[in-house]
């Protein structure tokens, strides 16, 4: 109906686009990440009642639930990573480390090394510093 409304070029149109942009993402959000299609179907026929019957209060309350719910996900993987990351560096196990950065980043392999990266690099690695003297082993050669 809402796509009728907007292609009918009715006073509705431009109300009815916007409805179409909300109203798709809204009904079809999965309820959780894990959700099976048995369980979409659900939530999708309960979501269509709510809508027909005009309780648009109750649905962004629901979406807003989820979207928190997703948000709190992320963030927990996020955490997790790192975790799992200082983990395997204390292990020894480098490598397991540096794979599991380059399995959660979206760059694969090895940057080309343009100017951008060099500045990058630079402002993370600053220049060193002569060791203070105290520091120095003096070693006398053999003779």
């Amino acid at each position: 109906r809402l796509i009728y409304l907007f292609t009918d070029q009715t006073v509705w149109s431009e109300l009815a686009l916007s409805m179409i942009h909300v109203f798709i993402p809204l009904m079809l959000q999965k309820p959780s990440a894990n959700s099976k299609a048995k369980n979409n179907a659900k939530f999708l026929a309960s979501r269509l009642s709510q809508w027909s019957m005009g309780d648009l209060q109750g649905l962004m309350d629901e979406a807003r639930e989820i979207q928190m719910r997703l948000s709190q996900s992320a963030k927990r993987k996020e955490v997790s990573c790192h975790v799992a990351f200082t983990r395997l560096m204390l292990l020894g196990q480098v490598g397991k480390a540096v794979r599991l950065i380059d399995n959660n980043s979206d760059v694969r392999g090895v940057h080309k090394l343009t100017r951008n990266v060099k500045t990058v690099l630079a402002s993370k690695h600053p220049d060193g510093k002569p060791a203070p003297r105290e520091m120095k082993l003096v070693i006398n050669a053999p003779e």
